[in-house]
C-alpha cells in the first residue's frame, strides 16, 4: 500500500494543477467507484472522483445509477435521454442527428467542446474540409487555418454489441469533459472538440441488453458464460466493422456524417484482450497508407501506455494484436481519408457482472502470451483476476483522457499532420505510378460497372467519365470510360481498393482479409495506369451513376429478349414479373443480326397483354438492362425459368453469414422463408420448398451446424416478451440450443429424395459431406500449415454450358477462397465438378495463399444428385458480405435455374 501512494503521490506531480475554483466533488460516487473497483491499482487519479455542478445532471442523475454499478447496462433510448438531458442543461454540447438504423432507432453524434468552439461548430467543420482537400490552399492559407482550426477526437463504442463496456463508460466521459475544471479537461475543452457515437449499433445493444437480462445476468465465472443471442443487427453480427462497401445502414450514415466532418482522429472502443491494449499500427501494414500515420500511432500509443503505467495501473500493453493491412474496419474510414485511426480492446465480460476470469498462455495476442512482459507490455496482466464493469470503465476512461490530453497539448500537430496528409495524397499521385484507374466504357454489363464506380464515390473518391475517347500506354479507352485520378486527396485509398494485394511476408498472419481488389471482386475490368497522362484526360466529374436500361423496339409479337451479359440484376427482373413467363436460351443465337448468349431471358408474348411492353419498359429501365422486342421466337435450346420456393437455413449460433447472404437476396428482392431448426426437424420440407440454400455457418464441419448451441442443458429460448420486447426478431425459437440434429438431417435427406435442390455455400458444404447426404463427395480440411485469409483467386470453369455459369464469358472466374472444403469426387463422378481450383502460384490474383498446392484440382463448385433431387455444393462463400458481386451471379443463377442443373 505504501508503494501505491507514493505512485499516486509522484503521479499528482506530473499531472496538471487544478483549477483553483473546482467544484465539489460528488462523495457518493467517489466512495462507490473505490468499493466497485475490485484492486487499488485498477484505479487512476483522473477518474477516480466526479464534480458536481448545479444544473448539470450526472448520469446517475438521469439513469438512477452511476457508470460501472454491477449488474447495470443502459438501454439505448435510456443513453440518448441521457446526451439529450446533458445538451440541454450545457452549452457546451450539441447533438447531431444522422439518420435512423434498420429498425428506426436515432443516429447521432454528440459534440462537446468550449462554449465558442459549440456556437461555431459549423466554422469548425469547414476549416477541416478545407485541410482535408487542400488544392484549393496556397500555403500561407493554410498555415493561418490551421492556427485558428481545432481538431475533432472522435469515439465510438458500441460497435460490437457484446461489448457493452464502451457505451457506458463514454456517458460519464461526456459528463467529465462538461462539468470538470481541471487544467486538463479545460485544455481539452478549448483546444479540440470531442465528438462522441454513443452506440455504433443501436439496434443490437438494446438486443444484447435483453439477452443479458434474461439469461447472463447471474453469471459470476467464465464456467457459467452462456452464449450470446443469435442477433445483433438486422442482418450482420461482428462484420458490421467488416463492412468495407458500407452496405449496412448505420455505417453509412457513420460515413457521411465523416465526409462532412473530417475529424483528423477516429477511436473505436472494443472490448477483448486483457487488460487494455491500445493500437499502435503493427506489420503487416499496407504500404499505401502515409508514412506520418505510422509515425502517429505509436506515439498516441506510448503516451498512454506511459501514462497508465505511471498511474501503476497493469495489463496495459500496444503492439502484437491488430494489424494494418486491411482497409476494411469500420474505424478506418480515418486513416483511409488521411485521418488517424485509434482503437482500444479492454477486458470485458460481455455484461455488467464482476467476475472471476483468467488469463492464461492460451489467451494470445499476436501469437504472444499475453501474461509474459515484454517490450510493449512492461506490466504484463495478472494470470487470475476479479474483473468488473468499473474496472472496465477506469482503464478505458483513463486511456481516452490520456489520448485527449495529448491531442490538446499538440492540436495545431494534429492538424498539420491532417493537412499534410491530405497533400501528400496529392502530390503521390502526381510523382509516383500508377498516377490512375480506367474502367473502359461500353461494357456489357453496365449495372457491375455502375456499382464498383458508385461504391468508390460513396467513399469519396473523385471519378471522372471522359468526354472524349483517350489514348495512354496502356490502351485506347473510348468516351464515356471512368476515370479515377491518383492526384486526389483520397488517390491513395482509391489505390489500396482497386490495386492487387500484395501481401508483404508469408511467415506474417494478418487480422482479416488479405485480398479485397474490386475490379475482380465485382468482375469489373479495371485497368491500372501508370503513364501520366492519364491526369490530363477531360473528365466530367460523376456524383452518382445512374445506369438506365433501354427497350429496343415496339411491342413485340412474339417475345421479349433480355441478353444475359451477368447482371446479378436479371433474378431482380424475374421477381418482379414474376407473374409472367419467362424462359432461359440454353446456347448463344442471333436474332435480327444481334447476337445473345446462352442464358439470355426471353419473355414470350402470351394473348393480348397492352400493359406487357409498358412493364417490361420500366423494369428493365429502373435496373439498368438492355431488352429488345423480337418478330420472332429464336429457335434455341430453352428451358422454362421458375422463381423456385426458397427457404434459406440458419443456425441459431452462426446467423451473420446468412444475413449477408439475406442481406443480397432482400437487395435483389428476392423472396424467401428464413428457416431454422425447428422447420427442418418439422418435416414434410419438400410440400414447401423447392430449394433449401443453407449459406456458409458452423465452425468448419458439419457437426457442428448439425448440433449447433452448446446451452449447457439450460433452456434459452429467443422469443418477443412483454419484458423482452427486442427478442424474437428475425425468428423465434422456445429454445435456440441442440440444433436440428440427426432426425433434421434425415429430414433433409427426404427433402433431396424427394426432388428438393440442397445449395450448400462455404463451411456449410461440410454437412452434405460429413453426414452423407451427398455421398461420393470427400470434403478434407487444408493441412495446419495451409493459410489462406480470403485471397481471390483464378478457378477453371470445367462445364461451361452448365446454367450456373450463365453471364460469365471467360473460361475461369475470380472468386474468394478462406479455408472452406477441398472438395473432391470420385473419376467417373468428374462431370460433376463444375468448376475447380488450379492450385499454381499464378492462379492467386490477390492477397495471400500459403500452400496453394493443398488445393490443385480441388472442386470449388459440385453438382451431385441426391434421390431425386441434387445438392450443388460451394466450397467457395459466393455471396460474401457485400464484397464479391461477381460470384453472386452463380448463386442466382443456381436459384433462378434451379429446376434445370442436371
Amino acid at each position: 500500500m505504501t508503494t501505491r501512494i507514493l505512485v499516486l503521490a509522484l503521479t499528482f506531480l506530473t499531472l496538471p494543477a487544478q483549477s483553483q475554483t473546482a467544484p465539489a466533488e460528488d462523495p457518493d460516487f467517489a466512495a462507490s467507484v473505490r468499493q466497485w473497483t475490485t484492486r487499488p491499482e485498477f484505479l487512476s487519479p483522473l477518474v477516480d472522483h466526479l464534480p458536481k455542478i448545479a444544473n448539470v445532471p450526472t448520469p446517475k442523475d438521469i439513469l438512477g445509477y452511476h457508470i460501472g454499478t454491477p449488474q447495470k447496462l443502459t438501454y439505448y433510448a435510456d443513453i440518448l435521454k441521457y446526451y439529450r438531458a446533458l445538451a440541454a442543461a450545457s452549452p457546451r454540447v450539441k447533438i447531431l442527428e444522422t439518420g435512423k438504423t434498420d429498425e428506426g432507432r436515432d443516429c447521432v453524434v454528440i459534440a462537446i467542446a468550449s462554449e465558442e468552439a459549440i456556437k461555431s461548430l459549423d466554422k469548425y467543420r469547414d476549416a477541416l474540409a478545407k485541410l482535408a482537400d487542400p488544392r484549393a490552399l496556397a500555403d500561407a492559407q493554410a498555415k493561418e487555418l490551421i492556427a485558428s482550426a481545432k481538431p475533432v477526437y472522435h469515439l465510438m463504442g458500441g460497435l460490437h454489441s457484446s461489448e457493452t463496456g464502451p457505451s457506458e463508460m463514454l456517458m460519464e466521459l461526456a459528463y467529465r469533459l462538461v462539468a470538470e475544471d481541471s487544467d486538463l479537461i479545460r485544455r481539452v475543452r478549448d483546444n479540440i472538440i470531442v465528438t462522441i457515437t454513443p452506440v455504433a449499433d443501436p439496434d443490437g445493444r438494446d438486443r444484447y441488453l435483453d439477452w443479458y437480462y434474461a439469461y447472463k445476468i447471474n453469471e459470476k465465472t467464465e464456467d457459467d458464460r452462456l452464449p450470446g443471442p443469435p442477433f445483433w443487427g438486422k442482418y450482420v453480427y461482428h462484420d458490421n466493422n467488416r463492412d468495407i462497401n458500407y452496405s449496412q445502414v448505420t455505417m453509412r450514415n457513420l460515413l457521411a456524417w465523416y465526409l462532412q466532418w473530417h475529424p483528423p482522429i477516429m477511436h473505436d472502443l472494443h472490448e477483448s484482450v486483457p487488460f487494455l491494449y491500445t493500437f499502435s499500427g503493427q506489420s503487416p501494414q499496407n504500404p499505401t497508407l502515409d508514412p506520418i500515420l505510422y509515425s502517429e500511432l505509436p506515439w498516441f500509443a506510448n503516451y498512454e501506455l506511459t501514462t497508465m503505467a505511471r498511474f501503476g495501473m497493469p495489463g496495459v500493453w500496444t503492439h502484437a494484436f491488430v494489424d494494418m493491412w486491411s482497409p476494411g474496419y469500420l474505424g478506418f474510414m480515418s486513416s483511409n481519408h488521411n485521418g488517424m485511426l485509434r482503437m482500444y480492446e479492454t477486458f470485458g465480460n460481455g455484461g455488467g457482472n464482476t467476475m472471476k476470469r483468467k488469463v492464461t498462455a492460451d489467451r494470445r495476442g499476436g501469437g504472444n502470451d499475453v501474461t509474459k512482459r515484454e517490450w510493449y507490455r512492461p506490466m504484463p496482466p495478472y494470470p487470475e483476476v476479479e474483473w468488473s464493469m468499473r474496472n472496465n470503465t477506469n482503464y478505458s476512461e483513463t486511456a481516452v483522457l490520456a489520448a485527449l490530453q495529448l491531442t490538446s497539448n499538440f492540436p495545431k500537430v494534429v492538424l498539420e499532420n491532417f493537412y499534410q496528409k491530405s497533400r501528400n495524397s496529392i502530390e503521390s499521385g502526381r510523382t509516383q505510378a500508377p498516377f490512375g484507374y480506367v474502367i473502359p466504357g461500353g461494357q456489357k454489363d453496365m449495372n457491375r460497372v455502375a456499382l464498383l464506380v458508385n461504391l468508390l464515390r460513396r467513399q469519396g473518391i473523385e471519378v471522372g467519365r471522359a468526354t472524349a475517347g483517350f489514348q495512354v500506354k496502356e490502351g485506347s479507352f473510348p468516351e464515356g470510360s471512368f476515370v479515377i485520378k491518383r492526384d486526389q486527396p483520397y488517390g491513395r485509398l482509391a489505390k489500396i481498393l482497386l490495386e492487387k494485394q500484395s501481401f508483404p511476408d508469408a511467415s506474417l498472419r494478418t487480422y482479416d482479409d488479405t485480398g479485397w481488389t474490386m475490379g475482380l471482386m465485382i468482375n469489373v475490368p479495371v485497368k491500372e495506369i501508370e503513364d501520366k497522362a492519364v491526369l490530363a484526360v477531360a473528365v466530367q466529374p460523376v456524383e452518382k451513376f445512374e445506369w438506365k436500361g433501354v427497350l429496343s423496339g415496339f411491342p413485340a409479337r412474339s417475345a421479349y429478349v433480355i441478353p444475359d451479359y451477368g447482371a446479378n440484376a436479371l433474378i431482380t427482373l424475374r421477381c418482379r414479373l414474376r407473374d409472367l413467363k419467362f424462359e432461359a436460351a440454353e446456347k448463344a443465337f442471333a436474332a435480327a443480326g444481334v447476337e445473345y448468349p446462352a442464358g439470355s431471358l426471353l419473355i414470350p408474348v402470351q394473348g393480348p397483354n397492352e400493359n406487357l411492353h409498358q412493364r417490361i419498359k420500366l423494369a428493365v429501365e429502373e435496373l439498368g438492362l438492355p431488352a429488345s422486342s423480337l418478330e420472332t421466337v429464336p429457335e434455341v435450346p430453352r428451358h422454362e425459368v421458375e422463381m423456385p420456393r426458397l427457404a434459406v437455413f440458419s443456425t441459431w449460433g452462426s446467423t451473420q453469414d446468412v444475413g449477408w447472404v439475406r442481406y443480397a437476396l432482400d437487395q435483389f428482392e428476392v423472396p424467401y422463408d428464413l428457416i431454422y431448426k425447428e422447420r427442418i426437424r418439422s418435416g414434410n420440407l419438400r410440400a414447401a420448398y423447392d430449394v433449401i440454400l443453407m449459406p456458409s455457418q458452423g465452425r468448419g464441419n458439419g457437426k457442428s451446424i448439425v448440433y449447433d448451441v452448446d446451452a449447457r442443458g439450460k433452456i434459452l429460448a429467443y422469443k418477443k416478451t412483454e419484458k423482452f420486447t427486442n427478442l424474437g426478431m428475425y425468428g423465434e425459437s422456445d429454445d435456440i440450443s441442440g440444433g436440428m440434429g440427426i432426425a433434421g438431417v434425415a429430414e433433409l435427406e427426404k427433402f433431396l429424395n424427394a426432388g428438393g435442390v440442397l445449395i450448400t455455400l462455404g463451411e456449410a458444404s461440410w454437412l452434405p459431406a460429413d453426414f452423407g447426404l451427398a455421398a461420393r463427395v470427400d470434403a478434407a480440411r487444408p493441412s495446419p500449415a495451409f493459410y489462406a485469409p480470403g485471397p481471390i483467386v483464378n478457378a477453371d470453369i470445367e462445364q461451361p454450358t452448365h446454367p450456373l455459369f450463365y453471364g460469365y464469358t471467360g473460361r475461369t472466374i475470380p472468386v474468394r477462397y478462406a479455408n472452406g472444403p477441398l472438395l473432391t469426387v470420385p473419376d467417373l463422378d468428374k462431370k460433376e465438378v463444375l468448376l475447380r481450383f488450379p492450385g499454381t502460384a499464378d492462379s492467386v490474383l490477390s492477397g495471400l495463399m500459403k500452400g496453394v498446392a493443398e488445393t490443385r484440382n480441388k472442386a470449388a463448385v459440385v453438382d451431385v444428385p441426391a434421390g431425386a433431387g441434387r445438392i450443388l455444393m460451394f466450397a467457395t462463400n459466393p455471396c460474401y458480405r457485400w464484397q464479391n458481386h461477381g460470384e453472386f451471379n452463380m448463386l442466382f443463377n443456381a436459384i433462378l435455374h434451379f429446376n434445370d442443373l442436371r
